[in-house]
């Protein structure tokens, strides 16, 4: 099994992002049973972000007793940050970088692009945000679901209580960040509209995953 592209990395980081309402975690849990299913050399490690470390718990905390979107953006964002390199040093490069002749996949519910789009819309400055997160590993593909606040948040209701950045207003906004965000970022995304049923977008990602394992090695195609 040999690599046919020079990457960065030497398993493959796929991120499903976008925001709340959107089908991230259902669509994530689909690529999961998928990839594990399709080849026997395939190793998943299937996470998220925040995490649940000690600053993944402060940043749930902080969304679980605010009801204010735009509070504190400053803090939050500094919290994502440091979750993140804690994330990415203790568990996505050491599952990525061992050796053991099989092909590792991370799938990421969550990454930097919700630090972008969430904390811009909050107010931090999109550079900053950008080169905040600058360093950290860049995924194989990174794909971002998108669909109007309006269907979002009817999705969101009918499943739970809305939370701190499930607001209408807001979401207008993030849904702007989020589509903007191949204009700041050199990265592979891919943006999907996440309107329509599970399965018809589950098609669209699979399709895309599938290209990436092609250029792994074409036994995985």
């Amino acid at each position: 099994m040999g690599l046919s592209l020079k990457r960065s990395l030497p398993g493959i980081f796929i991120v499903l992002d976008g925001m709340d309402g959107a089908g991230k975690t259902s669509q994530l849990t689909r690529l999961h049973q998928y990839l594990f299913s399709k080849d026997k050399r395939i190793r998943l490690l299937t996470t998220r972000e925040p995490t649940s470390g000690q600053y993944g718990k402060k940043i749930r905390e902080m969304l679980a007793s605010q009801q204010d979107p735009y509070a504190s953006s400053d803090e939050l964002f500094g919290l994502y940050v440091k979750d993140r390199e804690e994330h990415v040093k203790t568990t996505l490069l050491p599952f990525l970088k061992a050796v053991d002749g099989n092909l590792r996949i991370v799938l990421c519910d969550r990454y930097y692009y919700s630090t972008i789009a969430y904390q811009h819309a909050q107010g931090v400055p999109l550079k900053k945000a950008v080169m905040a997160n600058n360093n950290f590993p860049k995924p194989d593909l990174a794909i971002i679901l998108t669909l109007p606040p309006d269907l979002a948040l009817q999705r969101i209701s009918g499943e739970r209580t809305i939370e701190k950045f499930e607001q209408k207003e807001f979401m207008e906004k993030l849904r702007a960040n989020f589509l903007a965000l191949g204009q700041s970022l050199p990265d592979r995304i891919l943006q999907i509209d996440s309107s329509c049923s599970l399965d018809e977008t589950f098609e669209k990602i699979k399709a895309a995953v599938d290209g990436i394992l092609q250029t792994v090695d074409r036994k995985f195609s």
